[in-house]
């Protein structure tokens, strides 16, 4: 959401979780707590840095920042490419998000937002203080679920060969002769891969437009390969759905109906949520941090 860039000269920057509405505070106890780790400027020693507010409103806020102080290097490129460490931090972040979505609504930003100063964060959120509190509104009363897909690939490649009268065709054909039959079959795999790609492209397409209609907003994701999922069969679905309370119910059985008649191809659907809406907030990026 915003690139922060650090003043060489400051050795503290303010890390900022999200932009929230201030019924947030009244869970502040239980979230000072679970703020990120990170290295004292004084002893080195990693420490769990508390999660504090600023107000942006005059006497009457109506935006709050959720705030830890952070030392700066932390934030080097080396620990920024060490998955371990950012996996952990990572993390932290989310959970503050996540605890301060149960008593408010909250516009999440990405993973190492920093601002040289309470004074730059300020002039940030008065620059965009109409688009924050524009989506603070319509983000209101509502969640990010996410729903993958994943694919026995082998089963659905007979069924989609099956139902195409080409391969039908070519298959009655085959020659008695073990040369020729071999380079007809060679043939015949080319065209269930193909028949297979095709017939992915129109599952995810009526898969989509079938959620989509049941959900306020929605945002198409990359599929990650097996070895990042843990799963040996093939993702050929990701996506995001915003959902309001109202929606969630009328989602979910659209959901199952879907996941009944994809079955019989080896297709399996996987709902998770709610989580707070990081694929669907403003871009308020060009900030001067």
């Amino acid at each position: 959401m915003i690139s922060a860039a650090a003043d060489p000269v400051s050795t503290i920057g303010i890390y900022l979780y999200g932009l929230a509405r201030p019924e947030c505070l009244l869970s502040l106890d239980n979230i000072a707590g679970l703020g990120l780790q990170t290295a004292d400027s004084g002893t080195g020693l990693v420490v769990q840095t508390p999660v504090t507010a600023l107000a942006c409103g005059g006497t009457q806020p109506t935006v709050i920042a959720l705030i830890s102080e952070v030392t700066i290097a932390d934030f080097s490129e080396s620990n920024l490419q060490t998955l371990s460490w950012v996996g952990a931090r990572a993390g932290q972040h989310e959970a503050v998000v996540a605890a301060a979505m149960h008593a408010a609504t909250v516009l999440p930003v990405k993973f190492g937002t920093i601002f040289r100063s309470i004074e730059s964060l300020q002039q940030f959120m008065e620059k965009h203080g109409l688009a924050i509190d524009e989506a603070l509104g319509s983000l209101r009363g509502k969640a990010e679920w996410s729903v993958k897909g994943y694919l026995v690939e082998a089963q659905a490649r007979e069924i989609f060969a099956a139902q195409d009268p080409v391969i039908a065709s070519r298959r009655a054909a085959l020659s008695d002769s073990p040369g020729a039959r071999y380079m007809q079959q060679k043939q015949i795999a080319a065209l269930a891969e193909s028949a297979l790609e095709n017939g992915v492209t129109r599952l995810a397409h009526d898969l989509l437009q079938g959620l989509q209609a049941r959900a306020e907003a929605s945002r198409v994701l990359r599929c990650h390969a097996s070895k990042v999922t843990g799963r040996p069969e093939t993702m050929i679905f990701n996506a995001s759905f915003l959902l309001s309370e109202e929606s969630l119910a009328d989602f979910q059985r659209g959901f199952a109906a879907q996941q009944e008649a994809f079955e019989v191809i080896g297709l399996a659907l996987e709902l998770r949520g709610p989580w707070p809406p990081y694929n669907f907030c403003p871009d308020l990026s060009g900030a001067s941090l």
